[in-house]
C-alpha cells in the first residue's frame, strides 16, 4: 500500500510503539513561562504510553525515540513564541526548540520534531512558551507524537 495525498501518520503506517495525545481545548500560557502541554485526549496509544489529563509520554523500553509536536498560539505582536521537549520533567530540554516571531493578525503556527535516546521508563513533555508580556492562548488542537525509531 503506498501513501497518497491526504494519508496521515497512522500506528499501522509506523508499524512499532507509538502515541499521539492531542490537546482538544485552549491553554493560557503566562508570559516568560515554560508551560507542560497537559493533553485530554488521543489520536492512538499502541503501547499505553499516554494517560488523559496528563502532560507526559511515557516511553516504556530503552531505545531511540522520534518526536513531533505542533501548537498554534494566538496573534500578539511582541515577545517569541517556542515549543520545546522536556525530558523526565527535569526542566532539562531536548535540543530540539523551536523558537517563531511572533504573527500579528493571525496565530503563530509553531512545529517541534527530533529525537531521544532514552532508558525505560523516561518522559517527554510538550511544552510551550511565549514572551508577548501578557498571557496568550495556546489553541485547541495541540499534538504530541512520539513514537520508537530502534530499541
Amino acid at each position: 500500500m503506498g501513501i497518497q495525498t491526504g494519508d496521515y501518520l497512522t500506528p499501522a503506517r509506523l508499524n512499532t510503539r507509538s502515541v499521539r495525545a492531542r490537546r482538544t481545548t485552549t491553554l493560557s500560557l503566562t508570559s516568560g513561562s515554560v508551560t507542560a502541554v497537559p493533553f485530554d485526549a488521543e489520536d492512538w496509544d499502541n503501547a499505553a504510553m499516554f494517560s488523559a489529563t496528563s502532560s507526559n509520554i511515557s516511553l516504556p523500553v530503552a531505545g531511540l525515540w522520534g518526536f513531533a509536536g505542533f501548537g498554534a498560539i494566538q496573534s500578539n505582536a511582541t515577545g517569541l513564541r517556542r515549543l520545546l521537549v522536556d525530558v523526565n520533567s527535569s526542566g532539562t530540554f531536548s535540543p530540539a526548540v523551536n523558537s517563531r516571531p511572533p504573527v500579528s493578525g493571525d496565530n503563530t503556527h509553531i512545529t517541534i520534531s527530533g529525537s531521544h535516546v532514552a532508558t525505560a521508563g523516561d518522559t517527554l513533555q510538550l511544552c510551550a512558551h511565549q514572551t508577548s508580556g501578557g498571557a496568550l492562548n495556546l489553541l485547541a488542537n495541540a499534538y504530541f507524537t512520539v513514537w520508537l525509531i530502534e530499541s
